[in-house]
């Protein structure tokens, strides 16, 4: 087998599969999008990315014919990261976002929709599926399987002041239906139904109180 031939048969199972080969992921710099390695980066050709977003090796986008995505500018995906969008499902990712930093999936399918707003924080093994809400600032950090949330928007965790921040769950576990508000969070040991909510301000109880 030529070289030739041997790429055009890898080109041929992602066109069939409905991903970019990977000489069109490297001209996806031409609209200022970042792959970092076009070889192990898996990314569907419906999925709209904005410039300056950035996939590392190993990122996957998946979308099929029925369902939609949207990747908001400067947002980074991590080689851990896995967003699945089948079914009619729709995913959208605000600017800024931080997925799949030591691994990430979110996937939604038939009559489903995920919702990520900007600057937020997707890490560490955590798993989004069905109807779920993330505002500005939001994070979801840790193994946690989390099904139907909404946390609400606030500053980004950069913010010095964690009263003003975006809602968070942390720990593990499973969260079904779970409400965060700002500058609150959960922090779970398996049933996140079970575990209280807290000021973020009970871990940082040294940050200033900005009121703003």
């Amino acid at each position: 087998m030529t070289d030739h031939e041997l790429w055009h048969r890898l080109d041929r199972i992602r066109h069939e599969r409905g991903l970019l080969t990977p000489g069109e992921l490297v001209l996806l710099a031409d609209r200022g999008v970042a792959v970092l390695d076009p070889f192990s980066v898996l990314l569907a050709r419906r999925v709209t990315l904005s410039a300056e977003t950035v996939l590392y090796p190993g990122a996957t986008v998946e979308c099929d014919a029925d369902s939609d995505c949207a990747i908001g500018p400067g947002t980074v995906l991590y080689g851990g990261a896995r967003i699945v969008a089948t079914g009619g499902g729709r995913i959208t990712v605000g600017r800024r976002a931080r997925i799949g930093e030591g691994g990430a999936v979110v996937r939604a399918g038939a009559g489903e929709a995920i919702e990520l707003g900007d600057e937020v924080r997707i890490a560490n093994g955590a798993e989004l599926t069905g109807r779920c809400r993330l505002g500005t600032g939001a994070q979801v950090l840790g193994p946690i399987s989390a099904r139907a949330v909404e946390l609400a928007a606030g500053r980004p965790y950069t913010h010095p002041d964690p009263d003003g921040r975006g809602g968070v769950l942390k720990g593990h576990g499973r969260a079904r239906g779970t409400r965060v508000g700002v500058g609150e969070v959960v922090n779970g040991n398996g049933d996140f139904a079970a575990a209280p909510v807290e000021r973020q301000r009970t871990y940082h109880p040294d940050a200033p109180h900005l009121g703003d």
